[in-house]
């Protein structure tokens, strides 16, 4: 009788740990499409306007323009986008250094973003003076 007691609250403890463990890796919440899709679009442009700092994501780090308007020349045009679309250039970029510095972080680097010097010209292109 004893044991079975015991073995009872072992049991009871695993379950209620089990769900309260699970309960962390889920929504809280049950979400809607349009719900879902709107908050996809602000991330997605959110994460682009990063992109366009990114100067070099490797190895853990990501290297930053600090005022990309800066750089001669600038990024190539934008083409033309259908609505509710970013530019998938700088959304590439974005999410690669989002994923360089999670790996950082993985890493434990002190400092996963850094700032590079001046923005520097596409490679063969030469400014006329």
């Amino acid at each position: 009788m004893k044991s079975s007691l015991v073995r009872s609250l072992a049991i009871f403890a695993a379950g209620a740990g089990t769900a309260a463990l699970a309960s962390g890796f889920y929504p809280k919440e049950p979400i809607t499409v349009n719900d879902f899709q709107e908050r996809a679009n602000l991330l997605i442009a959110q994460v682009e306007a990063l992109g366009a700092y990114v100067a070099v994501a490797e190895n853990g780090r990501v290297g930053l323009y600090t005022n990309p308007a800066l750089c001669v020349p600038p990024r190539p045009p934008v083409p033309v986008l259908p609505a509710n679309t970013v530019d998938p250039r700088t959304l590439e970029l974005a999410t690669r250094a989002l994923k360089e510095i999670n790996l950082g972080r993985l890493m434990d680097e002190s400092a996963p973003v850094y700032e590079v010097g001046k923005c520097r010209p596409y490679a063969g292109l030469t400014l006329k003076q």
